[in-house]
């Protein structure tokens, strides 16, 4: 027995015998010894352990994981009696293991939710516990509510349950790609900083492709991620765009079948070009990743969003390239841009209130958001000469696809320099604010669906994407034979009753 649980008990023995001769008083129906006697359990109980995923790129693995999880534990304990387990998981696994774990029933409490496991794709799953339920969130979350406010908390709201929040402080980006500038400079490549289409693009590749030639133009990989997302203005629902897409936010908001599309078209039938060019490797058996052929210097360029922390990440960890960058699509805070990155509770969650209540103390400390996003100061990053917020990594710990914190409290990475935050609010005051910003597709009675959907696109992307046929003609028959497939698999109903929802909404506001 600890010497500070045998106080508390010896307190308690004590507290009860002076009661037995008081006879004790009461207040409301409760003695005053029994509000002490609660409040002297409360302090005996053991600190509970929230498991947090935090994502990363395929293959890595950092060291020094249980001195990260020792200093937040040294914060958080004494503030919200908690400890935590961080979980790094690679982003190519998120899928399988969160299922695995949720239904195996194995420790997990924090879920990141996006990227390749959107709110959308996961409504109807039971994966997610509804923070809204026996008030966890207005109990344990005030300073989440107060830093997102209700608009952006509402794109994780469906039909009363916040199954999701925000992880993001600042939701505004551009799209388009980020290039080896040093690269460009030293072999002459012109390249503009906006390119209105896909096809602009394929001029840049070939000069490369003639100038560098050992060096790759573009890669699309695996070929299960639609790169078209980041060149095109479109707002796409579930995961891979299963359920549908918005091509135009005008008067009318229309949801379509994004690979029916003569935009998707023309991208399938530029990708089949670039292969046979040689200006992607098309490939999807290769399982490296853009970022370390990019690192390396073999890759002249990768799709992006773009805004102030982007370019900070990107720049940072390859500091020897100076890197450029493209936009395609202008400023703007969409439905996709708030549901790429979120936070969600297991619904295995042993003890979801206190999740909550972490998750809000890392929105409302600094010290436990740096060390989550940046490690240890010494070990992992140093602040720069002359600056109390500047840190500047050394590549030891880099969680790609983590997001938590507000930024606005958080060191700066370099090399972003001081007016890192006035430009991050700049860009969100500018951007275009989508009409549907709040909305996510209830996907419950589309579960069959949604499954067979999934399967179907990840065995036709990747060859579409990597122009794995013989000709134009042949591309374009298999695209034709992947809608098919499509709509034999439910695509035009999940339609539907996806546009019958977004209707309903916009009448709603």
């Amino acid at each position: 027995m600890t010497k500070k649980l045998l106080a508390i008990v010896l307190s308690l023995i004590l507290l009860i015998a002076m009661t037995a001769c008081s006879g004790g008083k009461e207040i409301d129906g409760t003695s005053d010894t029994e509000e002490v006697v609660e409040e002297v359990v409360e302090e005996v109980e053991e600190p509970y352990t929230v498991a947090i995923q935090v994502v990363t790129l395929p293959g890595t693995e950092f060291a020094g994981q249980e001195d990260r999880e020792a200093a937040i534990n040294a914060i958080i304990e004494p503030a919200i009696n908690c400890n935590i387990d961080i979980q790094e998981v690679w982003i190519s696994e998120l899928n399988q293991t969160t299922s695995l774990a949720v239904v195996g029933g194995e420790k997990l409490d924090l879920l990141h939710v996006g990227t390749v496991s959107r709110l959308s794709s996961m409504i109807g799953t039971e994966i997610l516990k509804d923070m809204n339920e026996n008030n966890m969130l207005q109990d344990y979350g005030q300073g989440l509510i107060s830093l997102f406010g209700k608009e952006l908390l509402d794109s994780g709201e469906v039909n009363g349950q916040q199954l999701a929040i925000p992880a993001k402080t600042f939701n505004a980006s551009a799209k388009g790609l980020y290039y080896n500038k040093t690269m460009a400079d030293e072999y002459g490549i012109e390249v503009p900083e906006k390119m209105s289409s896909v096809g602009e693009l394929t001029s840049v590749l070939e000069e490369v492709k003639n100038k560098v030639p050992d060096v790759i133009p573009f890669f699309s990989g695996s070929g299960e991620l639609i790169y078209l997302g980041w060149m095109n203005g479109y707002s796409a629902f579930g995961n891979l765009a299963t359920y549908g897409a918005i091509m135009d936010e005008g008067d009318e908001l229309v949801v379509e079948n994004l690979f029916a599309t003569d935009v998707f078209k023309d991208y399938v039938v530029t990708l089949f070009e670039w292969t046979e060019k040689g200006l992607q490797p098309g490939d999807p058996t290769d399982s490296s990743t853009s970022q370390a052929y990019f690192g390396a210097s073999k890759l002249f360029c990768v799709p992006s969003n773009i805004n102030e922390k982007i370019k900070a990440d990107i720049e940072s960890g390859v500091p020897e390239i100076e890197v450029g960058w493209i936009e395609m699509v202008e400023p703007r805070i969409t439905n996709s841009n708030m549901t790429e990155f979120m936070w969600g509770v297991s619904s295995s969650s042993e003890r979801p209130e206190k999740a909550i209540e972490f998750l809000n103390f890392l929105y409302t400390n600094a010290d436990v958001a740096n060390i989550l996003h940046y490690g240890l100061e010494g070990v992992n990053y140093t602040i720069a000469e002359g600056s109390e917020d500047i840190a500047i990594i050394n590549g030891s710990y880099l969680p790609v696809f983590y997001e938590g914190g507000n930024t606005s409290d958080m060191h700066i990475k370099a090399p972003a320099g001081p007016d890192y935050i006035e430009k991050s609010e700049a860009l969100e005051a500018e951007a275009i604010v989508s009409s549907i910003l709040g909305y996510s597709f209830d996907d419950s009675e589309f579960q069959t669906e949604s499954s067979v959907l999934n399967t179907t696109v990840k065995e036709y992307l990747p060859q579409l994407t990597n122009g794995m046929a013989d000709s134009v003609e042949e591309i374009l028959e298999l695209l034709n034979e992947f809608n098919e497939q499509l709509e034999s698999s439910g695509i035009s109903d999940v339609i539907e009753a996806n546009q019958e929802q977004i209707d309903t909404y916009i009448n709603g506001k």
